[in-house]
């Protein structure tokens, strides 16, 4: 990942967005997806709680275990939605 971010362990990063006015959470699925799972304004709140970074951990596991199949069924329910970066990526059908 590109710009600052820190490693939370267990698939889980922070990532500042936005010249650091922002945050996000991502988990990593087994370095072939970022999901953004979380995404905060720097003063609304100063970061997670231990509770919110170990759901976070149970999360990126479960994503590190779905299938391309079942990553294709989420998108196609728009249960996640994909962002694409210059056009590169396309939502499986």
């Amino acid at each position: 990942m590109l710009g600052q971010c820190d490693d939370l362990g267990g698939g889980v990063y922070k990532k500042r967005l936005g010249k650091n006015l922002h945050r996000s959470i991502v988990i990593a699925k087994g370095g072939r997806y970022w999901v953004y799972a979380y995404l905060f304004a720097k003063n609304d709140r100063a970061n997670i709680d231990r509770q919110d970074l170990a759901d976070l951990r149970d999360l990126a596991e479960l994503y590190s275990k779905k299938s391309e199949a079942e990553i294709a069924d989420e998108l196609e329910l728009r249960k996640i939605v994909e962002i694409c970066h210059d056009d590169q990526a396309q939502i499986s059908k």
